[in-house]
């Protein structure tokens, strides 16, 4: 399962897996570590802000790159939504 996101800078992503700590993000651009990455999740429920950090960027064949980051900030809440959007 996927949970749709929209990068601070316009961009559409797509969140792809979550272990409780790291967030894996399916890019349209690459991001170098350590950069502050925000975004927006758009789930069925309601739209949530969402802030990290970049670990590092891997490109895919497909002209996308897998970002994986952690949060900066993470509320008890919104982490079980995305346990519950993602699976662990």
């Amino acid at each position: 399962m996927s949970v749709k996101v929209r990068l601070d800078t316009g961009e559409d992503a797509e969140a792809r897996a979550f272990d409780g700590a790291v967030l894996t993000v399916l890019s349209p651009r690459a991001f170098a570590p350590g950069a502050p990455i925000r975004f927006i999740a758009a789930t069925d429920r309601d739209a949530r802000n969402f802030e990290g950090r970049v670990i590092g960027s891997k490109r895919l064949q497909n002209a996308h790159f897998e970002v994986r980051m952690r949060f900066v900030n993470l509320r008890r809440d919104d982490r079980q939504l995305l346990v519950e959007q993602l699976g662990n």
